[in-house]
């Protein structure tokens, strides 16, 4: 199949796009590119744009490629320390040491897929994300957790899970 039309969804755009334009370029689409960035903060925006309500349903049509944060929204979930959620009210991934925005976070995922991930396993700009760390994530949830580093992504088709890699993963399965 070639790709003749895809839409890239830029994190930092979501908070100012209308759904009136939004939605007429996505259903346009074959592709839906979700990139990277802050996972509380992008899971947020596509809570409070109303895209997380629209996507499941565009998806039945369309290919949905997340890189990093974007690939974590179709997951059962994102990784958030629940005692300084409680605290303090932010969304702080304490394996990526990264906080939302204030009053600008949520770790609402679509849950598209029967499964968690975290990505950048071994990379030097998240030096919480270990082998040994990521084992310890997999021990916080109720689903099975995919490591995986850079060069490697996961493939889902009709549910059937797999992996492309030439890089290093991990499945914790449970």
């Amino acid at each position: 199949m070639a790709w003749q039309r895809f839409g890239v969804l830029e994190l930092t755009a979501l908070p100012t796009l209308l759904e009136e334009h939004l939605l007429p370029a996505l259903e346009a689409a074959d592709l839906i590119i979700v990139g990277g960035g802050n996972g509380g903060y992008l899971s947020y925006w596509m809570q409070a744009s109303g895209l997380a309500e629209r996507l499941p349903e565009l998806l039945e049509a369309r290919v949905y490629l997340g890189v990093s944060a974007g690939s974590l929204l179709v997951t059962h979930g994102l990784n958030v320390d629940r005692q300084r959620l409680q605290e303090t009210g932010i969304y702080y991934d304490d394996q990526y040491e990264e906080a939302a925005p204030p009053n600008a976070g949520s770790d609402k995922t679509l849950k598209l897929v029967d499964f968690v991930m975290r990505p950048h396993l071994n990379a030097a700009d998240y030096p919480g994300a270990t082998l040994e760390l990521m084992e310890r994530a997999a021990g916080k949830v109720d689903v099975p957790l995919y490591a995986i580093d850079d060069q490697t992504a996961i493939k889902v088709v009709d549910g059937a899970v797999t992996v492309v890699s030439e890089g290093e993963w991990n499945l914790f399965e449970k």
